[in-house]
């Protein structure tokens, strides 16, 4: 495990042992849980408590999922692209709903 902290645009992710990744790949994707500015987990509440997201909280979602998508084990049936594209289209919580049902579809569990 390495403690070197990544940035993926505002964010900034440590990685952490409660949150480990089940799976042997490459480059992990980063949990929410393991950003250390606090931004994306305010973030997550309101959406969790389906509040309405401000554009720029929707922007810090579409970015924390593209990583986690582009890099996580993904069902061998599943059509990353076509999911990664969903990410772009992202405006409301029944958006960031619906995607993350369809990713759970596809063994994503990003929330």
């Amino acid at each position: 495990m390495s403690n070197d902290p990544e940035q993926i645009g505002p964010l900034v992710f440590v990685e952490s042992p409660d949150y480990p990744y089940p799976f042997e790949v490459e480059r992990p994707p980063r949990f929410w849980m393991e950003e250390t500015t606090g931004m994306l987990a305010a973030t997550i509440e309101v959406y969790m408590r389906g509040e309405r997201l401000e554009p720029a909280q929707v922007e810090l979602i579409k970015l924390y999922l593209r990583q986690y998508l582009e890099r996580a084990v993904i069902a061998a049936d599943a059509d990353r692209p076509r999911l990664l594209g969903r990410i772009e289209r992202l405006r409301t919580v029944g958006d960031v709903e619906r995607l993350a049902d369809s990713l759970s579809e596809a063994g994503v569990e990003p929330f």
